[in-house]
């Protein structure tokens, strides 16, 4: 608000004597009266005449002389400390401290040519902002002569009148005092009156405003405001803290911006860092060294760390209207501190004392990042307008790190070695034999697996053979990996809905496994695992013919080694990539080896009653002799090579189809164990209801050669 009340006002009164003295040259009188008066005046005399003693007295003629009398005064408002005031469009200033005074300064002129009295009164104008104290204001004068010369000393009028000659002045200042304090650009208007006692006196004069001189003062309340603004950024380029990295350091940043109506003095702008952090000093790793500078021409001062390591200062700092003076400095976490038990939330403080500019030690502005301190303090927001929030606001939003106690640790259970079928069933797209592995973060503060692609949050999953029976070989034909999936529900299946992955050259993308929330997939977060399945078939054959064209590969026996390996892909928040450990291994191994009925078939010739063992020394599974009355003895043995005790072969069918130069001798059949069944004759068939793993059936029997030619001589 700026007041346009500010006048000055002249009340003149003029008299016109008879003897033709003219009229003072005055201004349009605003009150009073016009007259004049007769002095009268005659001579006499007093005398003796010689010889007599008795008085003679004399009395001259009478002569009239008319006195004109001029009533005449101005109240004007003046400037005694180059300070512009309301006859120049401006305010004069006022501290917005409670008890700050402002000196308004006016010339009171005895104008007329009669000696005069003047009583000066001030009162409190309505429609401003705040008031004065009447009682405690203070109200004090000199006086000058016509001729510019002071008068006697300086005297107070407080309850008093100023008595002037015409031509004399009164240089009056009033100290107004506000008792209370106030927010910026907030008035208070002071109106002075001058009452003329010789005016008032005039009958003629029957209103104040005849007799009464009147000035408006304005005072517009002057104070800074400082918006603070304070940030920080770790060394990870965000605001997460690593309390588990010796080299973790914030950088701050405080700006200091004046958005006051007057400049600020000898300011203090400090920081105390709490329990968890302490400044990086000179001589320490990553110490960089502290920065003031100033937006608009002001002396940057200096940022004092402070011998404790805990407090930045920058002392004497002036700052001007619109100006902004920004501090930076580093940071690194205090010894021993804890996520737990330390703060890490701190403000930049700013101090001034707006009366006392050459110190902030005794401020009555204290203002904060966050717009807070200790209640009853000194705060800025007791001049801060509160039509005008914007004005002076502080912000610590950007300020406050969030310590983490980073630690990287990937694990991934134990592989499983599975014994399998030379042939694994595929029925409703399910593969029978499933590897399972749960990968874990088990690390503090880090979610893994965020990141995509090359991204360094990315980690990677590699699924490949990595060995085989082969020296040489890492992949079996017969061995392969039909399907990598996210296996929810862990029932070793792959069912609707769940996950199937997809990679290149056996090399995953874990955040494709990961949880899916809002269509984004969120990374595993500390504590959180997720199961990997993987189904391997197997196409395998168990031949022992050499000479078979087709079915000459017996695999029984080989395997495949697969090695599943997490690959972090790079550093997380500043956090190197987990190693491999004891405790949280990084890739495991599965060997499938294929598995099932090894069977091989033995002769003997002897007499045709013998009865020979299945252990009988002889049996051959290259050729054999036999004489024409003997018997060819063969010995069939179904080996199950499992040696899982889990994996039982059922319903064995063992078959010898007779070559028709052979004849089945009756009663030489023999089956261990007991077979359910078996049909004999030149096609021999036997069944074994079950095959315990590593267990051999064995079936016995014989034949006779025919005796023509030299078919006895035959193998």
């Amino acid at each position: 608000m700026k007041s346009n009340l500010f006048k000055y006002s002249m009340l003149t009164v003029g008299i016109v004597t008879a003897m033709g003295i003219t009229t003072v040259n005055a201004a349009t009188p605003t009150g009073g009266t016009s007259g004049s008066f007769n002095v009268t005046n005659k001579a006499t005399a007093s005398y003796t005449v010689a010889g007599n003693t008795t008085s003679q007295t004399a009395e001259s003629n009478v002569v009239t002389v008319n006195v004109s009398e001029t009533g005449s005064f101005s109240l004007i408002s003046t400037v005694v400390d180059n300070t512009p005031n309301d006859d120049f469009g401006r305010d004069r200033s006022i501290n917005a401290q409670a008890n700050s005074t402002v000196d308004f300064t006016h010339t009171l002129t005895n104008g007329g040519n009669v000696n005069d009295t003047y009583t000066v009164n001030i009162t409190n104008a309505s429609g401003d902002n705040f008031d004065y104290n009447i009682a405690s204001s203070v109200i004090k004068y000199q006086k000058v002569n016509a001729a510019g010369i002071n008068v006697g000393e300086v005297k107070d009028l407080n309850g008093g009148t100023i008595a002037l000659a015409p031509g004399e002045k009164a240089l009056i200042t009033i100290t107004a005092r506000a008792d209370t304090k106030r927010v910026a650009d907030t008035n208070g208007i002071l109106t002075v009156t001058a009452e003329s006692t010789y005016l008032k006196s005039k009958p003629s004069n029957t209103t104040a405003t005849t007799y009464t001189a009147t000035n408006t003062d304005n005072a517009l309340t002057k104070t800074p405001l400082y918006a603070i603004t304070k940030s920080a950024t770790t060394n990870l380029g965000n605001k997460n803290l690593d309390l588990n990295n010796a080299n973790a350091y914030v950088d701050y940043t405080i700006t200091v911006k004046n958005e006051g109506n007057i400049d600020g003095t000898a300011i203090s702008i400090s920081d105390d860092l709490p329990s968890g952090l302490v400044a990086i000093a000179a001589g320490q790793d990553n110490y960089i060294e502290p920065t003031v500078a100033a937006s608009n021409g002001s002396v940057a001062g200096t940022a004092v760390i402070s011998n404790s390591d805990k407090t930045i200062t920058v002392a004497g700092q002036n700052i001007k209207v619109g100006e902004t003076i920004t501090v930076t400095f580093r940071a690194k976490k205090a010894d021993g501190a804890t996520s737990t038990s330390s703060s890490f939330v701190n403000y930049a403080v700013v101090r001034d004392n707006t009366k006392d500019d050459d110190t902030a030690n005794t401020p009555d502005i204290i203002d904060r990042s966050d717009n807070g301190l200790t209640p009853g303090g000194p705060t800025e927001s007791t001049y801060e307008d509160p039509a005008k929030p914007l004005v002076g606001a502080d912000n610590n939003n950007n300020a406050t790190v969030e310590t983490t106690n980073q630690r990287r640790a990937i694990a991934i259970t134990p592989g499983a070695n599975k014994e399998v079928a030379l042939v694994t069933p595929v029925t409703n797209n399910e593969v029978s034999n499933t590897y399972t592995y749960t990968i874990t973060n088990n690390g503090n503060d880090i979610t893994e697996a965020a990141g995509t692609g090359n991204n360094a949050n990315a980690v990677k999953l590699s699924i490949k053979p990595t060995a085989t029976k082969s020296p040489g070989i890492i992949d079996d034909p017969n061995i392969s990996i039909t399907r990598v999936y996210v296996d929810a529900n862990d029932n070793g299946k792959f069912d609707t809905g769940e996950t199937e992955l997809t990679g290149v050259n056996g090399i995953y993308d874990l955040n494709a496994a990961t949880p899916l929330v809002n269509g984004t997939r969120t990374g595993l977060a500390p504590g959180a695992s997720v199961k990997i399945g993987v189904q391997v078939a197997s196409t395998g054959q168990g031949s022992n013919n050499p000479n078979s064209t087709t079915d000459n590969v017996n695999n029984i026996g080989n395997f495949e080694t697969l090695t599943v390996a997490v690959q972090p892909n790079g550093a997380v928040n500043g956090t190197a990539a987990p190693t491999s450990t004891a405790t949280n291994p990084l890739s495991t191994t599965s060997t499938t080896t294929l598995q099932g009925i090894n069977l091989m078939k033995y002769q003997i010739g002897a007499d045709c009653d013998a009865n020979p063992g299945v252990a009988a020394e002889g049996w051959l599974t290259t050729n054999a002799k036999a004489k024409a009355d003997q018997c060819v003895f063969y010995k069939l043995e179904a080996k199950n090579t499992f040696t899982d005790s889990n994996r039982v072969v059922n319903n064995l069918i063992v078959s010898d189809t007779l070559d028709s130069k052979l004849t089945y001798q009756a009663n030489s059949f023999s089956a261990s164990p007991t077979a359910t069944s078996q049909t004999l004759g030149q096609l021999i068939t036997v069944t074994f209801a079950s095959i315990a793993a590593n267990t051999t059936a064995n079936v016995i029997f014989a034949a006779k050669p025919s005796q023509t030619g030299t078919n006895s001589t035959n193998p």
